[in-house]
């Protein structure tokens, strides 16, 4: 019984060679994470020019 039980076992080892699809699989896993790194930059960038700008607001309105 332990024998055929072994004998259906499969063993998935990756040791081949890269295809062509396994290699734009992974190029465009890495661009849909550089994307969205690039936007989480932006995002913080976009909010601290928002709060600098407001700043700047309130400073030019209370000294001005």
């Amino acid at each position: 019984m332990a024998e055929q039980q072994h004998s259906h076992e499969h063993h998935h080892h990756h040791h081949h060679k890269k295809d062509g699809s396994s290699k734009f699989k992974q190029k465009s896993l890495a661009a849909i994470q550089r994307r969205k790194l690039i936007e989480k930059i932006l995002k913080i960038g976009m909010i601290i020019l928002a709060v600098i700008m407001a700043c700047a607001v309130i400073l030019a309105y209370t000294v001005g």
